[in-house]
């Protein structure tokens, strides 16, 4: 049986460690800039689509706590990805699930990192996981077509604040929307100033796309492995199984301050970053085959 065409839009690409990002981890994510295209994801006909026509030019940092409220939405550079992780690796008390479920999680966490499976597509990675972990896949639920319109069920249906790791992401039109706000105040000796302020919003679309969940924080954010995503390092699909975080509620804005010396002035910058949530996920444990 082919495998299903699924899209998956809505990554974060890498912030330049040149800037002045303090305290970020090596793979801090950093907003799209203008003048570059920044790919969402593959539409129907293959075609990575550029987004982001509001961003401003120049880099734009994000200071922490703000450079890592943004960079939980895409983890895991090539390098950090390139081995397995070690399945026992925080895994939290509170995640711990029956068999099935960490069966199908340690099988998952055990990939990241390594070739796509199948044809690359989101959806085989889910149906080579759970077969390979004795659950029932997609196929046991129902008729699995080709068509983008259709949406795949994968076990018993769960609410999504219950989600613990191994249940099975279904999205349908999820989007990510980073709105970001920089001020900069230059105060010069004598007490003049002057004040800019570059604004931007981003949006970082998910359409049809399936995901393994790896660990499920409880304040909205979820750890997760899974295929048919961009590798921003190549502005391309990625060749490997990769671990992200997603986002599934807002999160408020958020500032933070820096402030430098530039000859005799005294610049103030301040960083403001609001997080929105919109569309589907349906989540999903797994059943064991024969039940």
């Amino acid at each position: 049986m082919g495998s299903p065409r699924i899209d998956q839009t809505g990554l974060v690409p890498t912030y330049d460690r040149s800037t002045d990002v303090t305290g970020a981890p090596a793979d801090a994510a950093q907003l799209p800039q203008q003048g570059t295209h920044t790919p969402a994801g593959d539409e129907a006909d293959g075609k990575l689509t550029p987004r982001d026509p509001g961003a401003s030019s120049g880099p734009t940092p994000l200071d922490d706590p703000v450079s890592k409220a943004v960079t939980q939405i895409q983890l895991g550079s090539p390098s950090q990805n390139a081995s397995p992780v070690d399945a026992a690796k925080n895994l939290r008390v509170a995640d711990a699930g029956d068999d099935l479920n960490l069966e199908v999680r340690n099988d998952a966490i055990h990939m990241v990192g390594k070739p796509v499976v199948g044809d690359g597509e989101c959806y085989d990675l889910a149906d080579r996981v759970l077969r390979s972990s004795g659950a029932k896949s997609a196929p046991d639920f129902g008729k699995v077509t080709k068509s983008r319109d259709q949406d795949y069920k994968w076990g018993t249906p769960v609410d999504l604040k219950d989600v613990k790791p191994g249940d099975i992401l279904q999205f349908r039109n999820h989007e990510i929307n980073i709105h970001t706000v920089k001020k900069i105040t230059k105060t010069f000796p004598g007490g003049g100033s002057s004040v800019s302020k570059d604004e931007n919003t981003v949006t970082l679309p998910r359409g049809q796309h399936t995901a393994i969940v790896l660990a499920n924080d409880g304040d909205g954010t979820m750890s997760l492995a899974e295929q048919h995503v961009i590798d921003h390092a190549t502005g391309k699909l990625s060749t490997t199984i990769r671990k992200n975080t997603l986002y599934t509620k807002d999160v408020p804005p958020t500032t933070t301050t820096r402030t430098r010396q530039e000859g005799d002035a005294t610049v103030k910058e301040e960083t403001t970053v609001t997080i929105t949530v919109s569309g589907t996920i349906w989540a999903y444990r797994p059943q064991a085959k024969g039940t």
